[in-house]
């Protein structure tokens, strides 16, 4: 048997817990608005630090897990107690995910008991649950009932990691969302990152869970993050976990201050470059129309397919009727390799159109022009954004479409 040198048992029975705080920032309030508690043993032999990783693992050997998560809690709370204005935080706990079963079945809550102890409020309090852990909906839903019922925070843990799914959300009804480091970890350059952090950010919004970015660790980081909606962050470019008596002088006002104008450079930046984009393809789409216009529809491709061959911003062009009925071939700007099995192809004349999304919105709402957000290209598979634009000649309707390739998203995939 490995000799771990330390006694778990005499750690528990003395109560040898050490409770660190990593401040959960808000970047809109400028200000700390909680703290997640996290627990260290303490080596009875040498008064050493012990990890908690090294040290559930001993106690899930020696069958004392629920006893030393219990330990955690209240000592966490016990030391939460003792901070300075700890009424405008929220103290995060974690559970061990193998206590969840004694969470249901024990008659009282030994949560709302050192809760009490400790004289604090249960609003102060946020529960973090690791969905992913829990088998069975019935006893997520318990777990979370049981808590909402007391007042308390429900947090859902590392989510969009392992297991997580979204009938996950439904069951649960988090008061907050914590997403995973792994998704978190250089979203700044990764658009696919940035697209599924966006999308649970937005499905936060609308079923009312606030979102926390975990484990921020670099400034692009956290100002990407915020660019895509995040409610609280928990920042370890900001601060490491601190004991009670470091939280006391940490001040974080100087670090945010300065970081606020950096996100607001930023986002000037990030607007100029879109509107700079959305300048420059309108400008091509013009231009190619103001050519257009002056030709007969059997010409259309013609003049398209000259005019594509100097432009390399460009993907697709096709034209529709007032029906959305594609007139003519797909005219691509590079080669695509044929494939009969492809699912991506260029769409050729006969083409419905009718339910995409920009003619759908020029067609319904009398729109002149329509321009798209990034989207998968049916054609070639890869990110682009469609300008549409109405336009009579011969006294018929038709619309231009260019695709566009989305070269600032491409270049994070």
């Amino acid at each position: 048997m490995e000799n771990i040198g330390f006694d778990i048992a005499e750690i528990v029975e003395k109560e040898l817990i050490r409770i660190e705080f990593q401040p959960i920032l808000s970047l809109k309030l400028k200000k700390a608005v909680g703290v997640e508690a996290l627990c260290r043993g303490i080596n009875p032999a040498d008064r050493t630090v012990i990890s908690p990783i090294t040290l559930f693992s001993e106690a899930k050997r020696h069958n004392l897990v629920l006893a030393l998560d219990r330990l955690c809690r209240k000592t966490a709370m016990r030391e939460f107690a003792n901070i300075t204005g700890h009424d405008n935080l929220v103290l995060f706990l974690n559970f061990d995910a193998s206590v969840l079963d004694n969470v249901i079945d024990e008659d009282k809550s030994w949560t709302k008991i050192y809760a009490d102890e400790a004289g604090l409020k249960y609003q102060n309090i946020a529960v973090e649950i690791l969905e992913s852990k829990i088998e069975n909906n019935s006893k997520l839903e318990a777990i979370t009932e049981k808590f909402s019922a007391l007042g308390m925070f429900v947090v859902l843990d590392d989510f969009g990691a392992l297991h997580s799914n979204l009938n996950r959300l439904v069951i649960s009804k988090p008061d907050i969302i914590k997403i995973d480091r792994s998704l978190i970890h250089n979203v700044s350059q990764s658009y696919y990152q940035q697209s599924i952090i966006k999308s649970i950010i937005d499905l936060g919004k609308k079923i009312g869970s606030l979102t926390l970015a975990e484990g921020v660790e670099s400034k692009e980081d956290v100002m990407k993050c915020h660019e895509l909606g995040a409610d609280l962050f928990q920042v370890f470019f900001f601060s490491k976990p601190k004991s009670r008596a470091d939280l006391q002088d940490f001040c974080c006002k100087t670090m945010m201050d300065g970081l606020s104008y950096e996100i607001k450079d930023y986002m000037a930046v990030n607007l100029e470059q879109k509107r700079f984009q959305h300048a420059n393809f309108e400008n091509i789409l013009n231009r190619m129309l103001d050519e257009v216009v002056n030709t007969q529809e059997h010409d259309f491709i013609n003049v398209a397919d000259e005019f594509i061959k100097t432009h390399k911003d460009i993907e697709c062009v096709y034209f529709l009727n007032e029906d959305g009925v594609q007139v003519g071939d797909t005219i691509c700007g590079f080669e695509i390799p044929e494939s009969e099995h492809s699912l991506f192809h260029p769409s050729k004349t006969g083409t419905d159109h009718s339910l995409k999304e920009y003619f759908y919105f020029i067609n319904s709402l009398n729109l002149l022009s329509y321009y798209t957000d990034p989207y998968i290209s049916l054609a070639t598979g890869m990110l682009c954004r469609t300008m549409a634009k109405r336009f009579e000649t011969e006294d018929k309707t038709f619309i231009l479409c260019i695709d566009f390739i989305d070269s600032r998203a491409c270049n994070l995939l």
